[in-house]
């Protein structure tokens, strides 16, 4: 009979055994409206940033697959005109989209046309600064493209721990006030402002951590793809200059 009750108050303990070791819903109940209000806006900026977080993973993916295909594809023709006859290709590849712009200048501008009455130098100077300018505005264009959503990342990061902060004082305050009211402490009355200021401080760090992982590991991968756009620009510029000396 003793071991059948000991049994039945072991099942009773675990189920009413809060999840990790805390209630979070009753946590939220005394959560007061300020602490709720706090919660809503964290949880607003860590549901965007998950997403932003998700779609800048599956972009920036792309952009490297397709920038090796890329430069794979480049290799077996090693010509201008067929890098830019497949970029069309490979439109999340920077680097595509640079050999097509170079392709659309040099046709333009017709830079393998003989060198007019300044000279062979005069040519290449004039042909490397227009190719310079090509190359900074497309490297540019598709770092913005790339870097896009991230400022929402780093704002998370940064203003999360702060609404934390500020719904963890704004709990202590409570808690003071409630305690300068009552003649001796009772749990039930601080408990409003311990839950706010501890569900805030929590609900901040949530928010902040994964934001802040996340903005880290993309700006590293968009400097490596950044290099890379440096190093191919300058590449492509070579071989028109090239072939400049040779026409």
């Amino acid at each position: 009979m003793d071991a059948s009750c000991g049994l039945q108050l072991a099942v009773q303990s675990r189920a009413h055994r809060p999840w990790l070791g805390v209630d979070v819903v009753a946590a939220l109940k005394d959560t007061d409206p300020v602490g709720i209000a706090c919660l809503v806006a964290l949880a607003i900026l860590s549901i965007v940033s998950w997403a932003v977080i998700a779609f800048k993973y599956l972009h920036i993916r792309q952009a490297r697959r397709q920038t090796q295909r890329f430069v794979d594809a480049c290799a077996e023709t090693g010509q201008l005109a067929d890098a830019f006859k497949i970029s069309s290709s490979f439109p999340d590849s920077p680097l595509a989209q640079i050999a097509r712009e170079t392709y659309i200048e040099v046709q333009t501008e017709n830079w393998y046309r003989s060198a007019a009455a300044g000279g062979v130098s005069h040519h290449l100077e004039v042909a490397k600064i227009g190719l310079e300018r090509v190359h900074d505005r497309t490297i540019t264009r598709e770092i913005r493209h790339l870097e896009s959503w991230l400022i929402f990342l780093a704002t998370t990061a940064s203003v999360g721990p702060f609404i934390g902060l500020f719904g963890t004082v704004w709990g202590i305050l409570g808690v003071f006030q409630a305690l300068s009211l009552q003649s001796s402490a009772n749990l039930q009355v601080i408990a409003p402002g311990i839950a706010t200021a501890l569900t805030t401080t929590i609900a901040g760090l949530l928010a902040a951590i994964p934001a802040s992982v996340g903005y880290n590991y993309f700006v590293n991968n968009i400097q490596i793809l950044t290099s890379r756009m440096d190093a191919f620009a300058l590449k492509l510029s070579n071989i028109v200059q090239k072939q400049i000396l040779g026409s």
